[in-house]
């Protein structure tokens, strides 16, 4: 039979096997790759098959894992910043912080950490997809931190505790 014949045989289905696999698809990527493969080192795979697709891991580097927590506490650092310099007369300049200031300290810094946790956590699992064409979930977080540092840095100076 002529390959052109095999192709239309098997489109229609005629010689297809039955599916043989069983359960969820092992290859998809939920929380719990994130929880017991990612945080707790039990997933399999660490490293890329292939270079030039994106790609989720079931293990995540360590010192990505450390970014991503040095990202959250400069977030707590910046809100505790950010609460001193109200305190001493400045204004916040982001509309959804001000107008969950005006609520209260706790709406603002629980909204505040819970944000920076989401988006960490996203790029972390995103760590190896192109963002915009231009880096990578890892670079972004890690570009993250930099600014973080950069932000805490300019609040102190602020404060007149750097000079």
């Amino acid at each position: 039979m002529p390959a052109e014949d095999q192709l239309v045989t098997l489109a229609s289905g005629e010689d297809l096997q039955a599916e043989r696999r069983r359960g969820p698809d092992r290859r998809r990527h939920t929380w719990r790759t994130l929880t017991y493969c990612g945080l707790q080192g039990r997933g399999r795979r660490h490293q890329v098959r292939r270079h030039d697709s994106n790609y989720y891991l079931d293990r995540y580097d360590q010192r990505l894992v450390f970014t991503g927590l040095l990202v959250l506490l400069l977030s707590c650092v910046d809100a505790m910043l950010t609460l001193t310099l109200l305190d001493k007369g400045a204004y916040e300049a982001n509309h959804l912080m001000a107008h969950l200031l005006s609520i209260g300290d706790k709406p603002f810094v629980v909204t505040k950490i819970a944000m920076t946790a989401a988006g960490v956590l996203f790029l972390l699992m995103h760590a190896h997809f192109r963002v915009l064409r231009v880096t990578s979930g890892k670079g972004m977080l890690q570009f993250l931190a930099v600014l973080y540092g950069l932000l805490i840095l300019w609040e102190l100076l602020l404060l007149g505790v750097v000079e």
